[in-house]
């Protein structure tokens, strides 16, 4: 069963949930959404822009045990989850290491993981916003290039129409990651990997990388091909497509 947590308004679900996560039923998944956002919030503390009845903003509250070895791929699956769902509805996605959704380039839906300790487990809160309805005006107050379902498709979404599906299709997806690892995973996220083939810049808030943008490995790291025909594999940053 899962449980529902419905917001008018807040600052952001994430938060919300770090807050609040010790009152949470650790035992079932916890979903909480919000009409708008305040204060959303996306990866290195961006910005996330969050009009009103627009889009979804919602957060998935779990537990798992602290030794957890796939905690890495949690943004990467409901990536993958989002993308299978937006496939069964005719759209293209494409998957920006490691868990950006984007539509024709651009970028539709992004995805926040963050952790909390819970006595002897992890709690994870996996925030995603996405761009149902959102028109031209809004878009493109975005940083960078974006879109919405409704601009792409010329029709109205519903949140339920996508999130309820995303859930469920999560909720497989985490049982398979749990049991097998990632590995199940890379030959899809390898198909729809955008920028493959490209020259692209990583930071990682270390290092700055450049190289072709290469393939995902069996344990969702990003190879990266240098110039000196090296292979390096990413386990975090951001990577922009060089022009």
């Amino acid at each position: 069963m899962i449980n529902y947590i419905h917001f008018d308004t807040i600052d952001s679900t994430n938060t919300w949930v770090k807050t609040h996560a010790a009152t949470l039923d650790p035992k079932q998944l916890t979903c909480v959404t919000a009409l708008e956002q305040t204060a959303g919030r996306g990866r290195f503390k961006r910005q996330w822009i969050s009009p009103k009845g627009m889009n979804i903003y919602a957060t998935l509250y779990f537990t798992l045990p602290r030794n957890f070895p796939y905690l890495a791929n949690l943004g990467q699956i409901l990536s993958l989850s989002c993308a299978k769902v937006l496939k069964k509805q005719g759209f293209s996605p494409e998957l920006k290491w490691p868990n950006d959704i984007l539509l024709e380039g651009k970028k539709l839906a992004g995805i926040l993981c963050e952790v909390v300790p819970i006595d002897e487990n992890l709690g994870i809160v996996l925030g995603i916003g996405l761009n149902l309805n959102m028109p031209t005006e809004w878009l493109e107050k975005i940083d960078q290039p974006a879109t919405s379902l409704a601009q792409l498709s010329g029709q109205t979404w519903t949140v339920e129409q996508i999130l309820d599906p995303l859930i469920h299709q999560f909720l497989k997806d985490l049982s398979i990651l749990q049991s097998k690892g990632f590995e199940p995973f890379s030959e899809l996220y390898n198909e729809l990997l955008a920028f493959k083939g490209q020259i692209v810049t990583c930071n990682s808030g270390v290092e700055i990388v450049e190289g072709i943008c290469h393939s995902i490995g069996k344990d969702g790291k990003l190879h990266l091909l240098l110039p000196n025909g090296e292979l390096v594999p990413l386990s975090a940053g951001e990577i922009h497509l060089n022009l």
